[in-house]
């Protein structure tokens, strides 16, 4: 009787130990989450690592300025060029008016191209409230620049110039505007300006 129990008991004890070797499934309630791997966003427009800050308000190398505004195809990415006039004086315009310009540099912030040097004093217009922008070799308020980095449309880092002060007043922008030939002139527009009667197209200056 005793022999038939054994075998018995002895499936049955390794049935149990089967049981208890079995895996468990995990407790959803403690399970840990999984790690993320999601990289962060980043800026859209391609440029992640605009260096700070403003460079040296000196270049003695030569270079060209082209005008930038996405928003106005018909001036985006044109050059700024140089247009004579009388007494020595240089109109400045978008290309394809006057003569390109590769040659200029930059003095303490001001645009030259010796003897003449960029200024802010003619034909202001009370409609835009803007004054218009060009190169001379007379004492006229100079256009002072900061360099800077920026971020160009397409997405690259670039060399900006970002206008800082009209002689000794600070603040306002550079725009472009249509005028007679079909042609579009630099003008300064002060701060705080709210003036609109005439389009003045604000514009980014790139250095190439």
């Amino acid at each position: 009787m005793l022999v038939s129990i054994i075998p018995t008991l002895f499936l049955l004890t390794a049935s149990l130990n089967g049981i208890n070797a079995a895996p468990c499934e995990p407790d959803p309630t403690t399970t840990t989450p999984p790690t993320t791997t999601t990289t962060p966003p980043t800026d859209p427009t391609g440029c992640t690592s605009i260096p700070p800050g403003t460079l040296p308000n000196t270049i003695t190398t030569g270079f060209a300025i082209q005008v930038q505004n996405a928003s106005y195809p018909i001036i985006h990415n044109r050059y700024m060029n140089l247009w004579a006039s009388g007494g020595g004086d240089q109109h400045l315009f978008l290309s394809p008016a006057g003569d390109a310009a590769a040659d200029l540099k930059l003095d303490n912030g001001v645009i030259t191209r010796l003897p003449i040097r960029a200024v802010i004093n003619g034909e202001y217009t009370p409609e835009d409230n803007t004054t218009k922008m060009f190169m001379t070799d007379r004492g006229d308020p100079r256009a002072i620049y900061d360099v800077v980095y920026g971020c160009s449309p397409s997405g690259q880092v670039q060399k900006e110039l970002r206008f800082k002060a009209r002689d000794t007043l600070l603040g306002g922008h550079i725009c472009v505007r249509l005028t007679s030939g079909d042609r579009y002139e630099f003008r300064y527009s002060p701060p705080g300006n709210t003036a609109t009667d005439r389009l003045c197209i604000k514009v980014t200056l790139a250095i190439l």
